[in-house]
This record gives C-alpha cells, structure tokens and sequence, in this order.
C-alpha cells in the first residue's frame, strides 16, 4: 500500500473535504497502527477528535450536495469550530469544579475546599438598600411575608460540613494568607475549628505554606517524579553542577539537558516544503518591518498565529475600526462642510460634529464579535474622545498640505529584482496644484522620530515614500506617524529646504542627501529581510538584544528573559 506524506496530502489538488478525511486517518493510522485496536485514554481523546472531523465533514458534504461552493478556507474554519467531547465527569483524572451545594452529595477521591477566608466562607451577609433586616423581621411577624432570609454563615456551615466526608482519601483545606495586594488575610472560623479537632504537631506537619512565586516543590518535598524533575530544572539556573549530579544519580540527565536545551534550540527553518511556503512573490511592508524587529516573532504572528479562545475588543479590531473611521471623515469632509477640503479653525466644530457620526457608523459596522453594551460604549465614547482631538490637532496644524489620497493600496510594488511588497497608505497630504506630498500613517501608541526610523529600521514611511513617487507621481516631502489619542506630537521623517512642509518638530527635518539615503537604506533593509525570510533565517534576535516589556509571545519563542 502506498502512503502519502501528510504534508503532500495537505497541499494536494482536489476536493478539500476529501484531502481532509484522507489525512485525518492517515493521522491516526501513523499514531496507533493497525494492528491492534487503540485502548489508552490518550487513543479515546484522538478518536473523538476524528468523529468530530467526520462529523463536520459529513455536513459540509450535505451543503456540497444542496449546490453551495466549500473551498479550503470554509473547511478550515468549520474544523475550527467544531468541538470534541471531553471525558465524563466521573472519569479517572478528571477534576470537577463545584460548588460547595453540588459536591455535597457526590463522592471523590480527593477534595480541596478552597476560599477559607475571613469574608469568603462564610459569605458576608448581603446589605439590602430598601429592607433592612430589622424591617423585614417586623413585616414577616405582622403579616407573615416571609421576607428574612436564611443566615448564610449557618448554611454556609451546612455545606463545609456535608463536603468535608465526600473524599474517600484525602482532604485539602486551603486560604490565602495574604491579598493579591499583599495585605494580610484572616482565616475562616471554619479553619480555625478544624484546627483544633487535631493535636498542634500534627497540625504543624501537615500545613504547608507556598509563596505565589514558587513555580516549583523543594526537591525534597516534591510529590511526583514530575515535580522532581522541574524541581532540579530550577536548580540548575542557580547551580548547574549539583543539579547535573542529581540528575546523573537518578537517570534523569537527557531530560535535564532536553529542558536547558529549549531556550537555546536551533531555530532556523531548513524543512524544504516549509522554505516553499515561504517563498512568496510579495510581501507587506509591515510584515518586513516586524521581522526586522525580530524575527521570531515575525514567524509567530504570520505563520503560527495564536489567538485567544474568546474574541474581544483587541487593539487590532479597535485600529480598524479607528481607520474606517477616519476614511469616512474624510470622504464625507467637502459635503458635510461645503467648501471644506481639511479642517480649519473656521470649520473645527462642524468637523467634529461630524467625526462624531461617522464613529458611530464604523462601531455599528466594524464591530463583529459579540461585545457587551459597557464594551461597546467604552469603545465608541473612547474613539470620539481620541479622533475629536485628531481633528483639533489638524485644525490647528501649521501644514499647508491638505488631503488629497485615502487608502491608497499598492501590490507587487517592485524594491529590487524579485523583491515586491503590498500594502496600504493611510493617507496622502498634498498641495492643491502642487505635485509634492507627504505620507500620513496613523498609530495608536506614540509616533517614532526620524533618528529611531533610521536606528529600528522602521519601514513603512520611507518605503511609503518610494511608492509616493512611482505610483502616484507626487514628490515626497516626508512621511509623519500621527498618533490617536494621549495628547502626542506627530512625528516621523521630512525633507528640509526651501519647499519644506511646516508644523512639525525641528528635530525631524533631514537635509535631502540624508533624507535620500534613508529611503534608499529602507529599500536595501527591506531586500536583504525578503531574501532572510525566503531562506528560513528565524533567530531569537529583538532589536537591542531585550524583548520589549509589552511582548507576550516569549512564552512560544522561549527567549530567555531576566
């Protein structure tokens, strides 16, 4: 029998639902064999993860069969969404989060009761503003209403009581000795009582205490081989040579030197179908610009792409929807305010009044995911305050350019031979009859100055500027980063001299041989990051040789951090 490599079956021509069920038991055949049925309760959870593949595909076939076109993206995304069914409840491993009502009546093997704080168990009885409790005992004795409730603290005491027998080997009770903020914490009287059914020593021994900064058990102390094993992993960063001892005692030394060995892998890409998908004809000029940044988080972002598991408002969503935005401002600009082609002193408020509306249209249409009303009215209320400020910036703006080009997309744009990008200019500011014009790129944090352009490599507006002059036949001035929101300056990169464009900070203003050799440094940076990326160059190498505090991608890219 003849198998295909599951690479090639992925990239293969064909219907996409077949090449999908192909490779998904071609998955399972390469994981369990055919010789003997799967058992372990690893083989159960990658069988139900193939029904629930078969079960999707079955129904995109029925959609197939009623006329409706499935390509490989609308296969993808039902994949994602489908579920697998978990273990039961009553599985062996399985841990169950309940309250204390529902675990009353069910047995475990092991329960910890947690939350044995002073306010926490028992709860604080509520505070009703219209009925105290007095009141309502008075009503309850007059005309019977049953108003008062029931003391929390004597059921609360129920509960503890009737979930401390369910496990049949160990209970665990456990509190927080100290707050999130770090102030101290009393116990639950329920503790306390517990306490004292049992002699001190034994008490003493049995209590332990853990900081929230012990990732790790004390070798000595640690219940599992597991935890022994990370245990010694920790101790290698403070002493190597006793923890390569105490691993070469207990056979445990390929698999220390397998975990020290992780922050320090090789990384480059080398696989030949892997080098093919890179290979691309174009590429974004903001994606350059990330992996000039580092490139190893160019190569989480674009090909692993981890999201999170519950959609939210994200500073990518809010950007586009800031865009959308500012291109209906400036589309409805000369309409809404007759004769007016930017913002003016004379014309600011009108101008406002209007960003105004088109915010609200872009939240009502930008807005896909399920957002609650204090998200939305955080959004929206947080977009008219930035983008009214924008609009009183530019009114007060010393700039004699106006808007003349929104969005204006390029692709394939040619920086060398084989070397093309795509992308999208925000906009373009020019004179009315004049063939000059500078590059306006939006940002929602602070904008960068000309010398940090120069110094991170920073793409978008010297490149922006070439594709100004070959595309749309305008001579560029510079290019600015106006930021949304904060109250910061725009800043970015200008050409000096006689038709310089005014308002800007001094320090950003370069002399046209320097001005052209940064826009000619920019193509050069751009061409050796395509030929990187085409031939696998990934490193653990952030500009400046730190991740940048904000980074949250480490945790995949294991760059070691202090």
């Amino acid at each position: 029998m003849t198998v295909t490599p599951p690479l090639e079956l992925a990239v293969r021509d064909g219907s996409p639902i077949a090449v999908v069920r192909e490779l998904a038991g071609t998955m399972l055949r390469n994981a369990y064999g055919t010789s003997a049925p799967p058992t372990g309760a690893r083989a159960r959870t990658d069988l139900r993860a193939h029904d629930a593949v078969a079960s999707t595909l079955v129904q995109l076939e029925a959609l197939v069969a009623a006329g409706l076109e499935i390509g490989r993206r609308d296969v993808l995304a039902a994949l994602d969404r489908a579920g697998v069914r978990g273990e039961p409840a009553g599985a062996p491993g399985r841990v169950a989060v309940l309250d204390l009502a529902r675990a009353r009546t069910r047995r475990f093997d092991v329960v910890f009761v947690l939350g044995l704080e002073q306010g926490s168990l028992p709860r604080r009885p509520r505070v009703e503003p219209f009925l105290d409790e007095g009141t309502r005992r008075a009503l309850d004795e007059l005309r019977h209403a049953r108003l008062v409730r029931p003391d929390a603290a004597s059921r609360d005491r129920y509960l503890f009581g009737a979930v401390c027998p369910r496990p049949r080997q160990r209970l665990v009770l456990v509190r927080q000795a100290v707050g999130d903020e770090g102030s101290p914490r009393d116990a639950s009287p329920f503790w306390d009582a517990v306490r004292e059914l049992f002699d001190g020593d034994d008490v003493r021994r049995y209590t332990r205490r853990q900081p929230l900064s012990a990732l790790t058990w004390e070798l000595e102390a640690a219940p599992t081989e597991r935890e022994r094993l990370r245990a010694v992993a920790t101790l290698a960063a403070q002493a190597p040579d006793e923890a390569a001892a105490l691993a070469r005692e207990n056979g445990w030394d390929r698999r220390l030197e397998r975990a020290l060995r992780a922050f320090a892998r090789p990384t480059r890409i080398t696989h030949g179908r892997a080098l093919r998908l890179l290979a691309r004809d174009s590429f974004s000029v903001s994606e350059l610009e990330r992996m000039a940044s580092c490139s190893a988080a160019w190569f989480v972002e674009r090909y692993l792409r981890p999201s999170t598991i519950d959609k939210q408002i994200d500073r990518m969503l809010r950007g586009s929807i800031l865009h959308a935005a500012l291109q209906r401002f400036y589309v409805k600009l000369p309409s809404a305010v007759p004769g007016a082609d930017r913002v003016t002193e004379a014309n600011v408020e009108a101008a406002v009044h209007l960003m105004r509306e088109c915010v609200v249209d872009a939240v009502e249409t930008g807005l896909r995911i399920e957002a609650g009303d204090l998200d939305r009215r955080e959004l929206e209320q947080g977009l008219q305050r930035d983008l009214e400020q924008l609009v009183r910036d530019e009114a007060a703006s010393a700039s004699p350019l106006v808007p003349r080009h929104l969005e204006v997309s390029f692709r394939a744009f040619e920086l060398a031979p084989g070397v093309a990008v795509n992308g999208k200019i925000d906009r373009v500011d020019g004179a009315p009859m004049g063939a000059h014009g500078i590059v306006i790129d939006y940002k929602s944090g602070a904008a960068s100055s000309a010398a940090e352009i120069r110094d991170r490599d920073l793409l978008q507006l010297p490149l922006y500027m070439l594709v100004l002059r070959r595309q749309l036949g305008l001579e560029p001035l510079g290019g600015v980063y106006v930021p949304v929101g904060g109250g910061r300056r725009p800043r970015g990169m200008l050409r000096a001299g006689a038709d310089e464009v005014p308002g800007f900070s001094r320090r950003d203003y370069l002399e046209p041989a320097a001005f052209d050799e940064a826009v000619e440094a920019a193509r050069r940076t751009a061409a050796v990051l395509v030929e990187r990326i085409r031939s696998g160059d990934v490193r653990h190498d952030p500009q400046g040789g730190e991740c940048p505090h904000w980074c949250d991608l480490w945790r995949i890219c294991r760059k070691d951090r202090p």
